[in-house]
């Protein structure tokens, strides 16, 4: 496109105007800030405006003298904000609102929360430490994390937090620092800080850079002394002031002055950074030109106190070129102090002045020109929110540190070779960590007290010894220094191993490295690695940094390779590692475990809209409770357990309960088995079933009208196969069960137990395979459903393989997928508690079926039958379902070859209306043309789609399209199969719809 001279020029003119336009809103936002602020100031009086330029401590807890106490000083003074430290959320909020009604000039409320609000207050979640931060060497997710901390504020009534922190910690043995700076590197750092402090005041958080001119090469604790900072000013510029300098170009709100004694920049004796002209005014100021907000570290703390009394201190602190006097030890002596100066002509009252103009303006860039009460109403919910737990497991995940990888152990591979321990030492019940690696293989756990003795390690190693991996995890103190200081000189503390690492500690470490396949997770400070002496290094070597649960909880991920790996250290440990170090692993192999908000659904309409379909199906006996699972691209979003064991509401269903999963065996068992000899060629699905199961031939003895019976048109039910023969019936009369064919003892010849102490004679499977070669045959060609061919797969499985059915399914699948819970005849491997019974059998077993097959047919096979049988929980069950979905791929293994899965997941037979693949249930073949309630399974469903359901109230179904894996769990036939009312109310599929509905939303 060409342009002329006119249109140019109207382009130019368009722009000028919109230019003019924003500067004239500018104009008038300053205009307007000036206005309130000259307003402000005029209604101080002298002493008021003093006050303004005042902090003070509080804390929502049940102190309420204390709180009382600071609301006098409010109405008294008008003092110009408060600093909240412990406490409760409703009780911050409720004091917030007290306070801001007793004050005439709106206060700054500010909170000392360097990792969010939850930092301070229980029951808010907390971020990661500044530490772990640096390690994700992602400025973009920290910033995300803080914009997530400025909501929390905000919500709080906040609006000025103290940080980020931007001292570069160079000093192991820093008390007060360490896990609270991001690092060693004095760029990082700064790019760090400057993302913390771009996602608070960009949602309105003003930003406190500290501990200018840096606390993070410092062996003592200003709270408690006056650190020695002894560095040239060329090192000082290069390291220390590196960051603050970098953050006030960046436009920080403020910036916190520390008490310490830095002679290279202020040679005055003893004199704190706080209280030092030089420090303040000639860098701060001058050099740099800064004009934020100077606000003193706590005066109440041993470093500043050393140099002067309450009062004094305070006004040197002003003079030196604060403008914000935080914590002060005594507000009245503070005041009167500040006033004392300013007749003796060490302040003016234009000092004054000039401060408190500057506290009014930031007061107005923060909205308190507007300020309105802070509603309690869904403040913990808007306080926790989904999509803060998401940005914060982004930035966990970013920043787990793999530093050790021997033979590449991690992700784990081949878990049927592993007998895994897992050892916990600093905790003394199951922690996080333990359970999420419960969730990915069979593990036994085990502990150790931090303090634990060399009699205790000696009996620990004794019970390790059967176990060829051990996974360790080190939750140890973040640092005992700060404490240490208190009591004793640095040589003390040195000789305490201030990060917790004992003589025993340092034993099991040497231990494990030397005798055991181990991985190790240090849930600590990284320098808690420095205290081992001639360390080795285990086979996995993991540095977590933090014990918080979802650290736990994704370190665990990581070791089996739900997540990958990507931190780098961010400070150097001692001679074995050094900044940077850490290695990558690119890609998750197995599922991970997270939140709907990671797929790009909406947590709260899941849950909402599910439970009212549980809820109400429980109400109306459609079901005593249920399990419900959903995998999206790869990762567990949904996973939740509903009501009761049964309607007496004794047992809770829980995460790890095992449901009987009647025909979705069909497809987790026998098919499974089928998969596998079809891949290794032991099965040709276009050849005669009768190649592989000789009864159905013709022979001299019998007829047989199946002999010409293919695979395939079986697998697809459209042999002419009757559905289903009541084999049990046949060994009863008159509701008694005939004593030729039980024993209430195991015997060599009566080993198929129906159910506990009852034994049905072995040949009667003889007689089931004669019953299924004589039963009716249909005209073949149309779908017909029938089990019958499946309880011949387990025989066949068997012939072919030379295994036991369940060793074949144990050894190909169950056991290298760690889904130990599929498993038939549960009772043999869990304890009756935790099985779901069915249905009251009335009529064969004459006792209620727990742990026990329900579907009789199974039954009479001993409960191992290619039917019915297997049970599970639903974590499990998503494994095996995830790997078909992934076309015969899981964690880092091929179980099926791409080809087969791909064959028997289509549709065989269109032309004869038959929706059904090779074992695998599809959806209807004209779906998407059938208005909602008559679609099949449900509308979403995409053509590629299958699973299978069962009759226990079980489904399973997977859909690559979508790439979305969903299990459903009940008993619905608990305490009897009749009603249905759990398929009436489609309650399976209806939720099934509630997950596509979800992934169409994005």
């Amino acid at each position: 496109m060409i342009w002329n001279i006119k249109q140019i020029a109207l382009l130019l003119l368009i722009l000028i105007a919109f230019r003019g336009t924003a500067m004239a809103q500018t104009q008038l936002t300053e205009t307007d800030k000036k206005h309130w602020v000259d307003s402000v100031f005029q209604s101080l009086s002298a002493e008021q405006r003093i006050a303004q330029l005042i902090w003070v401590n509080t804390a929502a807890d049940k102190n309420i003298a204390g709180q009382l106490k600071v609301a006098e000083l409010i109405k008294e003074y008008n003092l110009g904000g408060v600093i909240f430290f412990t406490g409760d959320p409703v009780k911050q909020v409720e004091l917030t609102n007290f306070y801001q009604a007793s004050a005439q000039t709106p206060l700054f409320v500010a909170m000392d929360a360097e990792w969010g609000a939850g930092m301070r207050l229980p029951g808010v979640m907390p971020f990661p430490y500044n530490m772990m931060m640096g390690a994700s060497h992602n400025p973009e997710l920290i910033k995300q994390a803080t914009t997530e901390m400025a909501k929390q504020m905000k919500r709080l009534g906040v609006q000025i937090s103290l940080g980020p922190v931007v001292d570069i910690n160079t000093q192991p043995l820093n008390p007060i620092i360490g896990m609270r700076s991001f690092g060693e590197s004095p760029k990082q750092v700064a790019a760090c800080g400057i993302a913390y402090m771009q996602g608070l005041q960009e949602n309105n958080i003003l930003a406190i850079a500290k501990h200018f001119p840096g606390h993070g090469d410092t062996q003592t604790d200003s709270h408690l002394t006056l650190p020695l900072v002894p560095y040239s000013r060329e090192r000082l510029d290069s390291v220390e002031l590196y960051p603050f300098k970098e953050l006030t170009k960046k436009g920080v709100a403020g910036v916190m002055s520390a008490h310490l004694n830095v002679p290279q920049l202020d040679s005055t004796k003893g004199i704190p950074s706080s209280l030092s002209t030089k420090i303040l005014n000639e860098i701060l100021r001058d050099e740099w030109n800064y004009q934020g907000l100077v606000v003193s570290d706590a005066m109440n703390m041993a470093g500043a106190k050393s140099f002067g009394a309450p009062g004094e201190i305070e006004a040197l602190a002003l003079k030196a070129g604060n403008d914000v006097i935080e914590f002060p030890k005594d507000v009245e002596l503070t005041i009167a102090g500040i006033k004392k100066a300013i007749e003796s002509g060490l302040l003016s009252q234009e000092e004054i002045d000039f401060k408190c103009r500057k506290v009014l303006a930031a007061k107005y860039d923060a909205g308190l020109n507007k300020l309105a009460p802070v509603s309690r109403i869904n403040l913990m919910e808007e306080l926790n929110t989904p999509q803060a737990e998401l940005v914060k497991r982004k930035l966990i995940e970013a920043s787990l540190t793999l530093l050790e990888n021997h033979n590449d152990i991690i992700p784990l591979k081949g878990l049927d070779t592993l007998k895994v321990a897992c050892l916990t030492v600093g905790e003394t019940t199951t922690t996080p960590f333990q359970s999420m690696l419960s969730k990915y293989t069979k593990t036994d756990n085990f502990f150790l007290p931090e303090q634990f003795s060399e009699e205790e390690l000696n009996a620990i190693k004794t019970k390790l010894k059967d176990y060829n991996l051990v996974i360790t995890g080190l939750h140890l103190y973040e640092s005992k220094t700060r404490r240490s200081m208190q009591v004793g000189s640095l040589q003390k503390a040195r000789a305490q191993r201030p990060y917790s690492l004992t003589n025993e500690t340092e034993n099991l470490l040497h231990y494990l490295s030397n005798n055991k396949k181990s991985i190790v997770v240090f849930f600590s400070s990284p320098y808690a690695l420095t205290e081992v002496r001639d360390f080795t290094p285990p086979a996995g070597l993991i540095m977590a940094y933090q014990k918080d649960s979802l650290v736990q909880e994704l370190a665990a991920q990581q070791i089996f390779g739900g997540i990958g790996a990507s931190g780098k250290l961010p400070v150097t440990l001692g001679n074995y590692y050094k900044i940077g170090d850490g290695l990558n692993i690119s890609k998750a192999v197995r599922l991970k475990y997270t939140i709907p908000e990671e797929v790009g659904m909406n947590s709260t309409r899941l849950n909402h809209r599910i439970d009212s379909l549980v809820s109400d199906a429980i109400a109306k006996r459609a079901t005593p409770g249920c399990s419900v699972l959903a995998a999206k691209d790869g990762k567990i979003v949904f996973r939740k357990t509903y009501g009761y064991h049964t309607y007496d509401e004794r047992i809770p269903v829980s995460e790890n309960d095992l449901y009987d999963l009647a025909s979705v065996t069909k497809v987790t068992g026998a098919l499974a088995a089928v998969l596998k000899l079809t891949d290794e060629g032991k099965i040709n699905i276009n050849d005669k079933f009768s190649a592989y199961w000789p009864d159905w031939e013709k022979r001299l003895f019998h007829s047989s009208v199946k002999e010409d019976l293919g695979w395939r048109e079986i697998l697809a039910h459209q042999a002419g196969l009757i559905p289903y023969i009541n084999y049990w019936s046949e060994t009863a009369k008159d509701g008694q069960l005939k004593n030729r064919w039980y024993s209430v003892q195991k015997t060599e010849d009566y080993q198929l137990e129906v159910a506990p102490n009852l034994f049905l004679k072995n040949n009667f499977k003889k007689k089931i395979y004669k019953d299924i070669r004589k039963s009716k045959l249909n005209p073949p060609g149309k779908y017909v459903y029938s089990g019958l061919s499946f309880l011949l797969i387990p025989q066949i499985t068997e012939n072919l393989s030379g295994q036991t059915y369940t060793d074949f399914l144990d050894a190909n699948y169950y056991h290298s997928l760690g889904a130990h819970t599929i498993t038939y005849n549960p009772l043999t491997k869990f304890p009756k508690s935790r099985i779901v019974p069915t249905e009251y059998d009335s009529y064969y077993r004459k006792q209620q079926v727990q742990g026990t097959v329900h579907d009789e047919a199974a039954a009479v096979f001993g409960g191992v039958a290619g039917n019915a049988g297997l049970f599970a929980n639903a974590n499990d069950l998503a494994k095996l379902i995830q790997m078909y979905l992934q076309m015969g791929s899981y964690g880092g293994e091929q179980y099926l070859n791409p080809t087969t899965m791909k064959e028997f997941t289509r549709v065989q037979f269109p032309e004869n209306n038959n929706r059904r693949g090779l074992g695998f249930d599809k959806p209807l073949l004209n779906n998407n043309e059938l208005s909602p309630e008559q679609t099949y399974p449900c509308p979403g469903a995409s053509p590629e789609s299958f699973g299978h359901f069962g009759f226990t109230g079980t489904l399973v179904w997977a859909d690559p399209t979508y790439n979305l894996v969903y299990i459903f769990l009940s008993n619905r036939v608990y305490p009897t199969r009749e009603g249905n009312m759990l398929g009436k109310l489609n309650v399976r599929t209806n939720i099934l719809q509630v997950f596509y509905d979800e992934i169409e939303s994005k």
